[in-house]
């Protein structure tokens, strides 16, 4: 079984304006939309698209459920979410029309109780079996403690199962004590959970230095996203891959990490190779980019081949 853990799931409401937003005036706007948001529940829909044991988990409030648990009963997601006082934040994108400009109010969302932690964690403790894969990723809510992936890690240690990680600062860098599996971090997010100052458009070397400190910290792989670079993937055995990406029209890149998070994870629970693995990483992130929610195992499918993988 794979469980994707979200512990600060959101509504994203979009508001879709033909005039720029004005304050201390009525605005008018023309359309809208609700879309329910969390890095891992994105995660487990594409992990159930492509037919993977999957399982999404976690923590919402309880005065909005509703338009998860319809959203989880269209796509037939399975899930296990407690059920938390209070409201799971909104967060209002005020997008012009016009311009392309995107303003954005995000809420703050409930405050997490401790047994409602407790409670997770001891889910865990009783479900989770040998060769199980659990991803953590995302930020998380108020009352939440920045070890928590640290302390989801050790539980998933004791059970002999797979911790994968995509969180920053200092969520990542706790959970990097608990040896994770793969961690997937971009550059901005690497300089920032290891407290330095961010540079761009560094060397290859400089690359692997960021890496190998990561490495020295606990992390095991580490799958490096470059966004329209493509990605680079350093293994446990010092081995490095590139891989390409595939071609097509960006639609909303929003849930494009979060696929080709899942992508890999679908890889390394089918036992594929480390050269197909990474082409479903790439093909699911990119298929995610090309559509306005998340990418269709049809749709994965049909990018598998471009993806181009080498050893560098």
């Amino acid at each position: 079984m794979i469980y994707t853990i979200t512990l600060n799931p959101a509504i994203d409401h979009i508001i879709l304006s033909n005039k720029p937003v004005e304050l201390g005036i009525t605005n008018i706007y023309s359309d809208e939309y609700k879309v329910i948001g969390g890095k891992g529940i994105n995660a487990g829909v594409i992990l159930n698209n492509l037919e993977s044991k999957v399982k999404a988990i976690g923590i919402m409030g309880k005065e909005n459920k509703d338009i998860f648990l319809n959203k989880f009963q269209e796509v037939r997601l399975n899930n296990h979410f407690l059920l938390n006082p209070g409201n799971t934040r909104v967060n209002y994108k005020i997008k012009h029309l016009e311009s392309h400009q995107e303003t954005e109010l995000n809420g703050m969302g409930f405050e997490t109780e401790s047994k409602i932690i407790d409670e997770l964690l001891k889910y865990l403790e009783l479900n989770l079996e040998k060769k199980d894969i659990v991803i953590v990723t995302g930020s998380v809510a108020r009352g939440i403690s920045k070890d928590i992936y640290k302390t989801i890690g050790q539980i998933v240690n004791k059970k002999e199962a797979l911790l994968v990680c995509d969180a920053n600062n200092e969520l990542l860098k706790n959970a990097l004590e608990a040896k994770p599996y793969l961690i997937k971090p971009n550059l901005e997010e690497i300089y920032s959970t290891l407290g330095l100052e961010f540079e761009e458009n560094i060397s290859f070397e400089k690359e692997k230095e960021l890496i190998e400190k990561l490495q020295n910290l606990g992390a095991q792989n580490v799958l490096l996203s470059k966004g329209s670079k493509g990605s680079l993937y350093f293994t446990s055995d010092k081995k490095i891959y590139q891989v390409g990406i595939a071609k097509g029209k960006l639609v909303n890149s929003v849930g494009a990490g979060d696929s080709m998070l899942a992508g890999f994870v679908y890889g390394i629970d089918n036992n594929l190779s480390v050269e197909k693995t990474l082409q479903y990483a790439a093909a699911s992130g990119g298929a995610t980019a090309f559509n306005e929610w998340l990418a269709s195992k049809e749709e994965i499918l049909a990018l598998i081949d471009q993806i181009e993988v080498v050893v560098k």
